[in-house]
């Protein structure tokens, strides 16, 4: 489906870890990023690189993105789900593991408390539950949340072209979908049961809504599951299928890192600080055009300063319960452990202290 990906997760690790100095080099010069530039980028020779690699990405940060760092909030509507993700503890088999779905009432009132904070951008996430989260309930909340807020993105179950026609007439313009991981018999046993098990239907996520007039399609991998470089490298292939076939829509990259739950998963290949910077930074210089988040499952200190040199969105005040903002503040039933618990002021002041500017409103439908 992807370009380059005719090779085997093998022979792909084979060909980054064989990336010598001079390859790194003359990628890093290239006038334009090819794939293969993106493997020598990510390659081990190319940690030796990382002061160039933070100058060259941010050139290329600045060139796009100037000095601004957009900012915006999730707000998770429900976490009842039918699947049985290994890892996560909206599982349905995780027992006794307390369960809320919001009501249209109660999504209103979290949305005034993320409003209050100045936030004008929404990602509304949800675990995949279809008997509540159909594609009318998730249109009407589209309607409800629109006038509240400029730009309105889902991170839901993967829904069918007609569906995402539905959910774009009703205001969602931006999506993301991780696909976890791309090694197609791993995914397998990470997914065992439930609608989540089908691969290629998740992998085809960001192309129905491209077609549907998505204007933002989010891909990402889960950090920790697989060995990343394989990851990433099929990462960027599914990037630029998505550049050539829905090229009305930017590509939007995010980097989350496994965080402990409370179910006790651990991963077998966790990321540190260095690796997440070096492919973050790669990514920056390959695609320069492409959107990058950065979400509160780092540090304050990693997010401060990586929105210099990669990414130009990131949130703030993040809260990943059901009703976190408003509904049930006190109570914690989250999906993953948040890194950065600064108030949205906090992030706000850390941005303009870095030298750069906070912009709550990065879209604007023409009339």
């Amino acid at each position: 489906m992807f370009p380059n990906l005719k090779f085997t997760k093998e022979q792909v690790l084979r060909r980054i870890d064989a990336a010598q100095d001079a390859d790194v080099r003359a990628s890093l010069d290239a006038p334009r990023k090819s794939w293969f530039d993106l493997l020598n980028l990510i390659s081990p020779a190319a940690l030796g690189f990382l002061p160039e690699m933070r100058e060259r990405a941010a050139e290329e940060r600045r060139r796009y993105y100037g000095r601004t760092v957009s900012v915006y909030a999730p707000l998770y509507i429900g976490n009842t789900c039918v699947n049985s993700c290994r890892y996560c503890d909206f599982r349905v088999q995780h027992a006794g593991y307390p369960r809320k779905d919001l009501s249209l009432a109660e999504i209103r009132a979290e949305a005034e408390a993320i409003r209050a904070g100045g936030i004008d951008s929404l990602l509304v996430v949800a675990g995949e539950n279809p008997r509540v989260n159909s594609p009318e309930h998730l249109a009407e909340v589209g309607r409800l949340l629109k006038p509240m807020f400029s730009y309105l993105a889902l991170e839901v179950a993967p829904q069918s072209e007609e569906t995402y026609r539905l959910l774009f007439e009703a205001g969602f313009e931006g999506l993301t979908c991780f696909q976890e991981t791309y090694d197609r018999e791993r995914y397998g046993w990470y997914h065992p049961a439930g609608p989540k098990s089908n691969y290629d239907w998740r992998l085809g996520t960001q192309e129905r809504a491209g077609r549907a007039g998505f204007r933002t399609l989010g891909v990402a991998f889960l950090l920790g599951l697989e060995p990343w470089r394989p990851e990433a490298a099929s990462l960027a292939a599914h990037a630029i299928w998505l550049e050539r076939s829905c090229w009305r829509s930017r590509i939007q990259f995010a980097f989350p890192r496994f965080c402990p739950t409370e179910g006790g998963f651990q991963p077998e290949n966790p990321v540190d600080d260095r690796d997440l910077e070096l492919m973050m930074l790669a990514f920056r210089i390959a695609f320069p055009r492409c959107c990058m988040t950065v979400s509160t499952r780092e540090a304050p200190a990693f997010r401060d300063e990586i929105v210099k040199t990669a990414a130009d969105n990131m949130s703030a005040g993040s809260r990943v319960t059901p009703g976190g903002y408003a509904v049930m503040a006190d109570k914690d039933v989250a999906q993953f452990t948040l890194t950065d618990k600064r108030s949205p002021a906090e992030v706000y002041e850390a941005i303009r202290s870095g030298g750069q500017q906070v912009v709550f409103k990065n879209w604007d439908n023409r009339i």
